[in-house]
């Protein structure tokens, strides 16, 4: 009785609109179900992860072209294309040789999300401490965080955090979106200059599709 009386009193506060854990744990695990759902042979997301690693490949083979790498002596056809790749595949995790295609790249990337969500283990943070991290990470200078270790700091392996309300955040390009969750994965990077393996952590980062940031292409790629 006492239990189903905590549990009666929960479901209260949540409809009072409160911020409870057990609310915003039942709200996370959902939204977690809903993207492996919505992701399960979505040509969409697909299209849209391979165009984004073509555009990054391009331009970083645009620029290995014109960098020290055209004077590497006895150095194989396709270094620059190998080097491109080993920076944006290889340090996610993936494994040489590298795809023939961005398709292909794309789905790969959307099984290490699948399988990060299946895998993770939930987390949540309250309004109040969100407050007080991102106000804290806004302190935050390179050399601060240059000294982390994943087996030392990283306490979870595999994990995904839902936040209690979207971010906003200015892109590279100047648009902007907005981020509802963060997932983490401990991976092995595979690098070729030099050749070597190091270990790393994949972070993967989820838009909210009913977020503060609603333009008319991302209306339209919903719809």
């Amino acid at each position: 009785m006492g239990k189903a009386s905590r549990a009666k009193r929960e479901r209260s506060r949540d409809k009072a609109g409160q911020w409870t854990a057990a609310g915003a744990a039942r709200a996370a695990v959902r939204l977690r179900d809903q993207t492996q759902r919505c992701l399960a042979g979505n040509q969409w997301v697909q299209m849209m992860l391979a165009s984004n690693m073509n555009n990054v490949v391009t331009e970083l083979h645009s620029v290995l072209l014109h960098s020290d790498l055209a004077d590497v002596a006895e150095r194989p056809d396709g270094l620059e294309r190998d080097v491109a790749m080993s920076m944006t595949l290889g340090k996610q995790g993936y494994r040489p040789p590298w795809p023939e295609s961005a398709g292909e790249a794309a789905a790969w990337q959307i099984r290490q999300i699948g399988k990060l969500l299946r895998q993770a283990e939930v987390l949540v943070i309250s309004p109040a401490a969100h407050a007080a991290v991102m106000a804290a990470a806004a302190t935050l200078e390179p050399a601060d965080v240059s000294t982390l270790d994943r087996d030392r700091d990283v306490l979870v392996r595999t994990g995904l955090l839902v936040l209690p309300e979207p971010v906003v955040v200015i892109n590279r390009t100047g648009s902007l979106s907005d981020t509802r969750a963060f997932g983490w994965q401990f991976i092995t990077q595979h690098q070729i200059l030099p050749t070597a393996q190091y270990p790393g952590v994949r972070v993967t980062t989820f838009m909210d599709r009913d977020g503060p940031v609603q333009t008319a292409d991302w209306r339209l790629a919903v719809s």
